[in-house]
């Protein structure tokens, strides 16, 4: 009896070791060949222009250790970033722009494996034109004249004629990129009369190609100012209009005031902007009715961190999304550096510096001394809309950064100031 209870209590022990071997292997390695090829991430940059292509694309596991690197030598196409029995379920992404003048390293922390970043055709063909001519009298001085809604444009003329009293100007553009209708804007005076703001929305002009208008073609706009109540040192305050989705159009006004325009209009963003010591609060609203009243308290964040080459220690405080740290180095002689790096709020507050390809040179032991910084900050972002951390990746793999067209915040540290 006691010999068949020390084969069971043998057997069971025998097990258990087993398992636990067989756990632990499942939670470095879960089910993942050590040979397989892991694709961590694919990029489509046929699109991109050979300025914002970046030069090299690197990968970095969670304890800083180099993964992978990819050098695009500045030729658009699809690249994907792969690594031997990668097993985890994010990565350190960082991209490398050089120029002439700098070398510039991007950074993410916590890109998903599997994630794929597209950069849209800004190349757009021109395949209309377009002519407006402005008919004055003499005794008006036109200060400005702008026309929003047109897209990919390759060419553009602005000729005034004083002998005619005429203002033309002429676009090649891309008809389907376009807006549906343009949003024609003047700001002008007579002898006798002050700054004056009209406008007027062009309906139909896809289907001619010559325009001509004068001043009672378009609508007088009211210039108001609008009243903001925080506690900057100093604010500003920048209004647009939003038609059709994403056209954009200026309705600033005399100085501080900005122009009263609904018809039209779908959506208003205001952008505004504080000014504390060592600091910069700044905030994007979306609103669907004219602002003229616009209430900001700074939010309660803070951002600090201590460094050495291998690590940073960050000090946070405050609910908000994630950070942007920057730093910039100008180097006599050389290029200078320049490095982003975003890392999400969560309560991991030790962040790895990123070990980089020997070809990279110029960043070793850069985060020893912070002294040496030209320029070093931190913005301390919020995203509203639901949009969260993987929404700033995306929209950063994508090279579009539109998410910050959305509603955001942010504060803006600056440590040597």
């Amino acid at each position: 009896m006691k010999k068949s209870k020390h084969i069971v209590y043998t057997l069971l022990f025998c097990l258990s070791i087993s398992t636990f071997l067989s756990c632990s292997s499942d939670d470095n390695n879960p089910g993942i060949d050590l040979n397989q090829e892991i694709v961590l991430a694919t990029f489509d940059y046929s699109n991109l222009s050979v300025n914002s292509l970046p030069n090299m694309i690197i990968a970095n596991d969670a304890n800083g250790e180099l993964l992978t690197s990819i050098e695009t030598n500045k030729i658009p196409g699809v690249y994907a970033l792969t690594a031997k029995g990668y097993s985890a379920s994010s990565f350190m992404l960082t991209t490398l722009l050089e120029t002439d003048r700098y070398k510039s390293l991007s950074t993410i922390k916590n890109v998903p494996v599997g994630s794929k970043g597209t950069a849209p055709n800004r190349s757009l063909t021109s395949n209309g034109t377009l002519k407006v001519t402005l008919s004055l009298t003499s005794d008006i001085q036109v200060n400005s004249f702008f026309i929003d809604g047109l897209r990919g444009i390759s060419d553009s003329t602005n000729d005034i004629d004083p002998s005619s009293g005429t203002i033309t100007r002429t676009f090649a553009y891309n008809k389907e990129a376009s807006a549906s209708k343009l949003f024609l804007k003047i700001e002008y005076r007579t002898s006798t009369t002050p700054a004056t703001f009209t406008y007027k929305w062009l309906e139909n002009y896809k289907e001619t190609d010559d325009v001509t208008l004068t001043l009672e073609d378009f609508t007088i706009a009211s210039s108001i100012p609008i009243v903001v109540d925080d506690e900057a040192d100093f604010s500003s305050v920048r209004v647009l209009g939003i038609y059709e989705n994403n056209y954009t159009v200026n309705l600033r006004g005399n100085f501080s005031e900005r122009l009263q325009i609904t018809t039209g209009i779908d959506e208003y963003i205001v952008n505004y902007d504080g000014e504390y010591p060592n600091s910069n609060h700044s905030k994007t609203l979306r609103s669907s009715t004219f602002p003229d009243n616009i209430s900001i308290t700074r939010p309660d964040w803070d951002f600090n961190y201590d460094s050495s080459s291998e690590n940073l220690q960050l000090q946070t405080s405050g609910d908000y999304l994630f950070s942007n740290i920057y730093t910039e180095m100008i180097r006599e002689g050389e290029k200078d550096l320049e490095w982003f790096i975003a890392i999400p709020n969560n309560e991991d507050k030790t962040f790895v510096v990123p070990q980089l390809p020997e070809s990279l040179s110029g960043f070793e032991n850069y985060f020893e001394d912070t002294s040496k910084f030209d320029s070093h900050s931190a913005d301390i972002i919020d995203l509203a809309n639901d949009n969260g951390y993987e929404d700033y990746i995306k929209s950063s793999i994508d090279r579009t950064y539109d998410i910050f067209d959305q509603s955001n915040e942010i504060i803006s540290i600056y440590f040597n100031r």
